[in-house]
């Protein structure tokens, strides 16, 4: 299980001290500038110093493929004693040219103290509370790879459809015979590649931790503990729940978010890496529109 999950934000528009922040807190990790709460605007919570390294001439790749086969209609087939198949296949892909790359992360744990002063900020805690059975998640924006120069983004569309029917009988009488033995072939493939160029500065992907009612078998990495972070409220009657503060990753996302793997795309930084990225799907992100430069 890789040891850093990154997620790429719906564009390559936002500046690391705006929508997109270290130490903002959001409702969803598909919508990164749904805030809850900026925890710049409250200095007094005791949070980790953030500290930064550069990485040289980063570049990253997406892609997705998919083929199925289909059958020709048998009944046209068999007129001429031929079979068929048709295969379509669909492909995408997003490359990303290089840049030196200037990771943002909270430098140590976040202490109880943090967490519970997060917790019960007014729309944190409105929202945890909103859940239906039970408190709902909520995720805090942990770190932040920032490209320092502009770069290319290239997004790649295709389709392909080949078609082959051999045949395996006597010829018929028509328009397109096939005699025996004979194989007729042929394939057809659309195209579409859009490029464009970012702005240097801008937030590249996003790091995330759930805080989240503590489950059973799970592995808190920031903090843990059975105290509830409900408290103090004149309406805080219902009983005690431990809560935790985990590291996202994609099996995390599975399991919180209910995703399947047409949901998101997981790819490793580097062959070996224990570093990877995760891209939502489109038919799945709930991304607010963009705020542009």
């Amino acid at each position: 299980m890789p040891s850093k999950t990154w997620f790429l934000p719906p564009d390559f528009t936002f500046l690391p001290d705006g929508q997109i922040a270290l130490g903002n807190v959001i409702a969803d990790p598909r919508r990164p500038t749904a805030t809850l709460a900026s925890l710049a605007a409250h200095p007094t919570i005791p949070l980790p110093s953030a500290q930064s390294i550069i990485e040289k001439n980063r570049s990253f790749t997406t892609e997705k493929n998919r083929s199925f086969g289909l059958r020709l209609l048998a009944s046209l087939l068999d007129l001429a004693g031929a079979h068929g198949q048709t295969d379509l296949s669909r492909y995408k892909s997003r490359t990303f040219g290089a840049a030196d790359h200037e990771v943002r992360a909270f430098n140590g744990p976040i202490s109880r103290e943090a967490l519970e002063a997060i917790v019960a900020l007014d729309g944190v805690r409105q929202h945890i509370r909103s859940g239906r059975f039970g408190p709902r998640p909520v995720y805090l924006i942990t770190g932040l790879r920032v490209a320092r120069q502009s770069f290319t983004v290239a997004d790649e569309k295709g389709r392909k459809t080949a078609v082959a029917v051999g045949g395996s009988g006597p010829v018929p009488a028509g328009p397109v015979p096939l005699g025996l033995g004979a194989d007729v072939s042929g394939s057809r493939e659309h195209r579409r590649v859009d490029v464009y160029e970012t702005a240097p500065g801008i937030v590249f992907a996003y790091r995330l931790h759930v805080i989240r009612p503590k489950r059973a078998g799970a592995e808190a990495e920031l903090f843990s503990d059975r105290t509830a972070f409900f408290s103090g409220g004149p309406e805080d009657d219902e009983e005690e729940e431990g809560m935790e503060a985990v590291e996202v990753n994609a099996a995390v996302l599975r399991e919180d978010l209910d995703l399947d793997l047409d949901g998101y795309e997981e790819r490793w930084i580097e062959e070996g890496d224990d570093e990877s990225y995760v891209v939502f799907g489109p038919e799945d992100s709930l991304a607010a529109p963009a705020s542009r430069l």
